[in-house]
């Protein structure tokens, strides 16, 4: 079916936006913010089963949570310049506060929502037959350029097993969690580093796959721990990685070298690219 609304083009004769489709554009930007630590369940004995909830505890609050507040937000996507993994959400009324793991004090988010009347005048904007805005540029439009696949997962370290040094081919296992205070938790991080185009790039990843870690005194640790994946923009690519996910279980597990498994390899998410030089920072 030919379009009957409004499009426009850039100076490429590619599509940058068409009042038929959904249209997303910038909410708001600005650095996470730490807003809260939290926890982690602890086994309260190596004698009870590690399959029950009764055998754990919630203990040690060491864990940055970091978010952005928005408001009257409809179905918010977030890019991030810097590692990051969403975690869930707060919502009072009309404010939800998002949160994240696995940041630093110099991750910057962009978050994008569905266009719709943001209270300003100026500019352009288009309306659908129900008179509904579509299009606003008091929201700068999203503009994908590129979607990129994390890289391989790594071999096992033994044929019939499922375990791995590192969660990518190509990657390492690397320090983190501590970013914020020296007393929070110490974390590892296998992490890769994908080479996309030149300049300063946000990454949204479309899902993220669980798997688990032995933190092993290579780093700092002696339990095994759930983990998850997360990703972030950087300058000229993007990094995935791996790194203990936010409220895991924890269990005694002495070993002298990290080792990740239960990697899904039979399914990979992308990361969705922007570049963050075409947005204003801080936005709103």
């Amino acid at each position: 079916m030919m379009p009957v609304g409004f499009q426009a083009f850039k100076e490429d004769g590619t599509l940058l936006f068409d009042i038929d489709r959904i249209s997303y554009g910038l909410l708001k930007s600005g650095y996470l913010n730490l807003v809260d630590r939290w926890g982690r369940y602890f086994i309260r004995s190596a004698n009870l089963p590690p399959n029950e909830e009764g055998s754990y505890s919630y203990l040690q609050l060491l864990d940055p949570i970091c978010g952005i507040t928005i408001t009257d937000a409809v179905s918010p996507i977030v890019f991030l310049v810097g590692d990051g993994k969403p975690c869930g959400e707060s919502v009072s009324g009309n404010v939800r506060t998002l949160f994240f793991q696995g940041c630093t004090p110099n991750t910057k988010a962009f978050v994008f929502d569905l266009m719709r009347d943001v209270g300003e005048r100026s500019g352009m904007e288009c309306y659908d037959a129900t008179g509904r805005i579509s299009f606003t540029t008091g929201m700068p439009p999203l503009n994908i350029i590129a979607t990129v696949n994390p890289p391989a997962i790594s071999a096992p370290i033994a044929g019939n097993t499922d375990q791995r040094w590192t969660p990518y081919v190509g990657g390492a296992n690397e320090a983190s969690g501590r970013e914020w205070s020296t007393g929070d938790f110490a974390q590892v991080k296998g992490a890769a580093y994908v080479p996309v185009v030149a300049g300063e790039l946000a990454a949204c990843l479309t899902f993220s796959r669980s798997a688990g870690v032995i933190h092993g005194r290579d780093f700092s640790g002696s339990t095994q721990l759930g983990a998850s994946e997360g990703c972030g923009g950087s300058s000229g690519g993007v990094r995935f990685f791996f790194s203990p996910a936010v409220a895991t279980t924890s269990t005694i597990f002495s070993n002298n070298s990290t080792i990740w498994f239960d990697i899904p390899t039979d399914r990979q998410p992308q990361a969705l690219v922007i570049r963050a030089t075409d947005y204003p920072f801080p936005f709103r």
